[in-house]
């Protein structure tokens, strides 16, 4: 079973020329509300249960379960929230090295770094890939799972191994399939995601930039300047949408008046809402909460 699977710090995994960092490793759900954002490190999407949308650089993406989805860095991109589409969804941010030692001394080392440029080669910058997993990369997350979850002797480095073997495998996936083209600072990434779940955390309270400022032990003017740099959008803009996605769960799951909703996710009025949801999803809370109930219906 794959379950509990969350990394949030840096993992190192060192090859014959360089290493390759991992920056993130999670597995998400319906309930996980995403918000649009950028990073300058690669990220690969896997289905596992549900169709999985994302809106990837203004283009919603169908990511059918059993498939990849590999983003390149600078890409736009954030999930849809959908809370009443039952779906479970693994992610993995990493970081290839730009720069591959010449002097090498061995065959097998030539043979990593002609392996690795020709990833490059096929990955660029504006450009996304969508595979089906005909390499069981499945069974490697639940591995993953076990070996988190378990904590058995030797698991931080057969956890590296794991890690490998994912992107190894959906590289065998992705280089080969036709890319779609579409139109900060690497240590921050972390302190961004960081911050990103206390927000999901405490989005309903009172917080401000100066309240998780103080939380995270950092100025106000450093967190917005990693979630520029990380996520090329500001702490404002991301709690706002954090609210309006909660907000939907409200509108699909109860009968609560927009008043109470707007409290409950922490707007300061129903206006606030009503108008940042028109502006967002381009309908109103009333038309919305039709639309998935009725959705739900014809299930």
């Amino acid at each position: 079973m794959i379950n509990n699977i969350y990394q949030p710090y840096i993992t190192r995994i060192p090859l014959l020329t360089s290493e390759i960092l991992i920056r993130h490793v999670e597995l998400l759900d319906n309930r996980t509300s995403e918000f649009q954002h950028s990073h300058n490190s690669y990220e690969i999407y896997y289905s596992i249960e549900g169709n999985l949308r994302i809106k990837v650089s203004g283009h919603i993406i169908i990511v059918p379960t059993g498939h990849l989805l590999l983003l390149p860095p600078h890409t736009w991109h954030g999930t849809i929230y959908e809370p009443d589409v039952q779906r479970k969804y693994f992610i993995i941010i990493f970081e290839f090295p730009e720069n591959l030692t010449k002097n090498i001394g061995t065959n097998y080392a030539e043979f990593e770094t002609s392996d690795i440029q020709s990833i490059f080669s096929n990955v660029k910058e504006g450009k996304y890939c969508v595979a089906h997993d005909d390499t069981n990369c499945c069974n490697i997350i639940e591995k993953i799972s076990t070996e988190l979850n378990d904590k058995k002797f030797g698991w931080q480095l057969n956890i590296r191994s794991l890690y490998l073997s994912f992107i190894i495998l959906a590289m065998r996936n992705l280089i080969l399939e036709t890319y779609a083209e579409i139109d900060e600072n690497s240590q921050n990434v972390n302190l961004a995601i960081k911050i990103s779940k206390y927000m999901h955390a405490n989005y309903n309270k009172d917080i401000s930039l100066q309240s998780v400022a103080k939380a995270m032990y950092v100025t106000t003017r450093h967190i917005n300047r990693v979630f520029e740099a990380c996520f090329a959008t500001t702490f404002s803009k991301t709690l706002s949408i954090f609210r309006l996605n909660y907000a939907k769960d409200y509108l699909f799951k109860t009968d609560y008046s927009v008043e109470k909703i707007a409290n409950l996710v922490g707007f300061s009025s129903s206006r606030t809402l009503l108008k940042l949801f028109r502006e967002v999803e381009g309908i109103t809370t009333t038309q919305y909460r039709k639309m998935v109930r009725k959705s739900k219906i014809n299930e």
